[in-house]
């Protein structure tokens, strides 16, 4: 698990929000104002990337958005993909290409609610009174795992598989592939996933929410930044005007 703190808070989700913005492009493109909710869900996306930088206390929140993201990147390929293949037989918004389209996102949410309901062995996080870090790991360069890094050279290695095989074998493969990689990437983060529904439930019998281990240096670091001062001094207003 990534630790967060002031000083990578904005790479973190930064690069989550760039993701959101470069993937949700591959998406299946030829329906009905498609561009429409892309653009609707990266202006959502942005703002609410944000409230997490600059507001957001919640570690359970924070960190469950960036494994949703990370997590989704991968099905929403191979979704979206096995659609624009399938729909060039059976047609835009048949049933049968609908069906095909969503069966890697089905694979994938059934493979993330066994994990999620299943037993856990492990709990990946230390907590003092309400606040949350990951336990140590041992040492890994996590630098040769970054997410971005494997995702655009998965985009880059597959546009020039789709040119030497022809595109819809290239296609199906790459819709294989992505559906595999979800897997994998699901059991690599299980004990996170597991871990963050033990929080929950814990967080549910707490007067207050779990929060960052770092908490004083992210909020001292927001208060430097001018975005930051300004969340603040806008929250101030919203709390003064509904007193």
């Amino acid at each position: 698990m990534v630790m967060i703190d002031a000083k990578n808070i904005k790479k973190q989700i930064f690069l989550m929000f760039i993701g959101v913005a470069f993937f949700g492009a591959f998406g299946p493109s030829n329906l009905k104002y498609f561009w429409w909710w892309y653009f609707f869900i990266v202006v959502v996306g942005f703002g609410f990337s944000l409230y997490l930088i600059y507001c957001c206390e919640r570690y359970i929140l924070l960190l469950a958005t960036v494994l949703s993201v990370a997590i989704c990147i991968f099905p929403y390929i191979a979704g979206s993909l096995a659609y624009l293949i399938v729909s060039d037989y059976f047609g835009k918004g048949d049933p049968r290409s609908v069906a095909i389209g969503i069966a890697p996102i089905t694979i994938v949410l059934m493979m993330f609610l066994v994990i999620f309901y299943s037993k856990a062995s492990f709990f990946p996080f230390e907590c003092v009174g309400n606040r949350v870090a990951p336990r140590p790991k041992r040492i890994v360069n996590s630098r040769n795992y970054n997410l971005g890094l494997i995702s655009g050279v998965s985009t880059l290695t597959g546009s020039m598989f789709l040119k030497s095989v022809g595109a819809e074998t290239g296609g199906m493969f790459v819709v294989v592939a992505c559906t595999v990689l979800s897997v994998i990437l699901l059991f690599y983060v299980r004990h996170g996933i597991r871990g963050l529904r033990t929080l929950h439930i814990r967080e549910r019998k707490m007067p207050t929410p779990f929060t960052f281990m770092q908490i004083d240096e992210i909020r001292e670091a927001r208060s430097r930044w001018w975005l930051g001062r300004l969340f603040k001094w806008l929250g101030s207003l919203r709390q003064s005007t509904g007193s």
